[in-house]
């Protein structure tokens, strides 16, 4: 039972891995990997074929996209392997150096190039297909061009004041900030396109949490500002996140509209 549960928690990271690695689209093969054995048996060509099939976009150091730092995942692969078994680790890094994922897969066969490429096939099996959603700081650009849009308008001489109304008027089913507080903070619900939406502290950089729908009416995918995933919902007109504490058991946060 003891061992069940152990590979039960593996493939849930595993799979919450995968899902953070689907929100982005585009992924970056560096020209070397930091780890000079991962060099070989033509990993990088393979790593790219792999993430290609699950219909990611693979792109080099020189690609224009590479330039849009929020914009990817760099992928590193490391041969962590010894005379026994063949072993790959492939970790996932977004635009702060800070790693989304480590996966690891292995291979007993005895020829070590199919043995590596083995692995690393194995290493592959829970990524999803790409599935990308905005990132934090296009969601938070986004936001803000929003709200100084509507700070112009309001500076419009008094003249084109009905030009104002209009413009706001088309401007709000889709952008209408409002506000919901948990006693402690006060977060702006910025409603997006395709049913997503974000809450975002005024006084900070990104935003607090964005929501993706899933399935299921009024549940959310959410992904908060550490880069944690976790789930969401509506009930009763509150915002409800499910957060882990620090002994694994789960606490609800909820947050009301002023």
């Amino acid at each position: 039972m003891k061992k069940f549960l152990q590979i039960s928690s593996v493939l849930l990271v595993s799979v919450l891995y995968g899902q953070q690695i689907s929100d982005y689209h585009y992924i970056l093969i560096p020209d070397t990997f930091a780890n000079s054995k991962a060099n070989r048996y033509d990993l990088d060509k393979l790593l790219s074929a792999q993430l290609q099939a699950k219909k990611f976009i693979v792109i080099n150091e020189n690609s224009p996209e590479s330039k849009n730092l929020c914009e990817y995942l760099k992928a590193e692969i490391s041969d962590t392997g010894n005379m026994l078994t063949n072993k790959v680790q492939i970790e996932f890094k977004d635009c702060y150096n800070k790693s989304l994922a480590i996966l690891d897969g292995k291979s007993r066969s005895k020829d070590i190039e199919e043995g590596m490429q083995d692995a690393l096939k194995n290493a592959m099996m829970n990524i999803p297909l790409s599935n990308p959603v905005k990132n934090a700081a296009a969601l938070q650009k986004e936001s803000q061009i929003a709200e100084n849009q509507i700070k112009a308008e309001e500076n419009k001489p008094k003249q084109e004041v009905s030009a104002i109304h209009s413009d706001k008027a088309a401007f709000k089913p889709n952008n209408k900030a409002e506000i919901y507080h948990n006693g402690s903070l006060s977060l702006n619900k910025i409603l997006l396109s395709n049913g997503e939406f974000i809450l975002a502290d005024p006084n900070s950089s990104a935003p607090y949490g964005i929501f993706k729908p899933s399935t299921k009416k009024d549940t959310y995918r959410v992904q908060l500002s550490d880069g944690t995933t976790t789930l969401g919902y509506l009930e009763d007109g509150k915002i409800v996140i499910e957060k882990t504490n620090s002994d694994g058991s789960l606490r609800t946060e909820v947050f009301e509209m002023k």
